[in-house]
């Protein structure tokens, strides 16, 4: 098993839901938004001394949800101050930035981290398509055209052109060049069939991130088992390494500190954070099927809930090596990626999550695969 300690740099100082998409920024602090940048590298670093095998940020755009544009800033931050740890964009939304540039940046992050970047590529959510003006209907292809093109950015030694339905590059010749000629490796999301199918083709890792609905474990597996599909009928067998999930975590002393903490940190992050766009996301699901809708957004489950469905990872060290087992047994998923910093979950519950895992929960599972072994 790998371990991955992902956040999305959370805005912990919101009252209430705000009324309307975008957020607006009256409530903003550069200060305030300067400890939170500083307490998530912080808990970054910090997350190679705990065991880790990567970080991931995510991407977010005109909201509190993230505060985030651009995660490879950040990134590029860690590179300088750990010397293992794989750091992982998650994710960036190809189709809607210029995938030139994405490629550029990218292969700047992994010569500057001497080869450990992990390009997380995603299509992005419906509300950054309002945001980018872009039609979301055309996500799937301006998705294929970027990721194509980023790798050509990566791989092509001289000058040449790009021309295709959504880009047109004339000349092209990009600097710096990644650390190995193929470039760093990609991790599509994965949170559909047809999601699944397509990173399986480009031989990408997928990963789920956000889990929202209470089956969404069942979805995970069936887009597994669709890569696994593919992956067989173009004669190869991915290794579990390729599949994550990510799930929101705190681990404490007792389970009930850990969902005393937890719990207040889940409302915030569901009932403050998130929702503002559900009217428009089932609107935009009316006419591109399923994109971007997670119904339960608008009555989120309690902690009990997510407990039971297992989307979430909480409770004493024991509890948590508990939970992570029958999740690996039950989806076979190689990658556990922990949200630690849920919401408005304090720097100090976040750093003691954090020392749980690498005094009793990494060790746990670097003994059983000694075992396997």
């Amino acid at each position: 098993m790998k371990f991955c300690y992902f956040t999305p740099v959370p805005w912990p100082h919101l009252d209430r839901r705000p009324d309307h998409w975008p957020f607006p920024t009256e409530t903003f602090d550069a200060t305030q938004a300067a400890a939170c940048y500083d307490n998530a590298i912080e808990q970054l670093v910090h997350a190679e001394a705990c065991g880790f095998d990567m970080v991931g940020i995510g991407e977010d755009h005109m909201t509190a949800y993230g505060i985030v544009p651009n995660p490879m800033l950040l990134l590029s931050a860690v590179a300088r101050q750990t010397s293992r740890i794989k750091l992982a964009t998650m994710g960036t939304p190809a189709p809607l930035l210029n995938p030139v540039r994405v490629a550029e940046e990218m292969a700047m992050l992994d010569v500057l981290s001497n080869g450990r970047a992990i390009a997380g590529l995603i299509r992005g959510v419906p509300q950054n398509y309002a945001a980018y003006n872009v039609d979301p209907a055309e996500s799937r292809e301006r998705f294929a055209e970027a990721v194509e093109l980023i790798e050509r950015c990566w791989t092509n030694d001289d000058v040449w052109s790009w021309t295709s339905t959504h880009y047109n590059f004339p000349s092209l010749s990009v600097w710096p060049k990644p650390v190995t000629k193929r470039g760093p490796p990609m991790l599509f999301s994965g949170n559909s069939v047809e999601s699944g199918r397509f990173a399986a083709s480009r031989r990408a890792m997928i990963g789920a991130i956000h889990l929202y609905n209470l089956d969404a474990l069942n979805r995970v597996a069936s887009v597994i088992d669709a890569y696994k599909e593919v992956a067989a009928a173009d004669g190869w067998t991915p290794d579990q390494g390729r599949f994550l999930i990510g799930l929101p975590t705190c681990i404490a002393s007792t389970d009930q500190e850990a969902a005393d903490r937890l719990a207040p940190a889940l409302d915030y992050q569901f009932n403050i954070l998130s929702g503002t766009y559900n009217q428009e996301k089932r609107r935009i699901a009316a006419t591109t099927p399923g994109y971007g809708l997670s119904p339960t957004e608008e009555e989120p489950p309690s902690l009990h809930q997510r407990l039971e469905s297992g989307i979430v990872l909480c409770g004493s060290p024991a509890t948590v090596i508990d939970q992570i087992r029958r999740l690996h047994d039950r989806l076979g998923v190689g990658t556990v990626a922990m949200h630690m910093q849920v919401g408005l979950m304090t720097p100090a519950h976040v750093r003691e999550s954090m020392d749980h895992f690498a005094d009793a929960v990494r060790p746990a599972f670097q003994a059983r695969e000694a075992v396997t072994s």
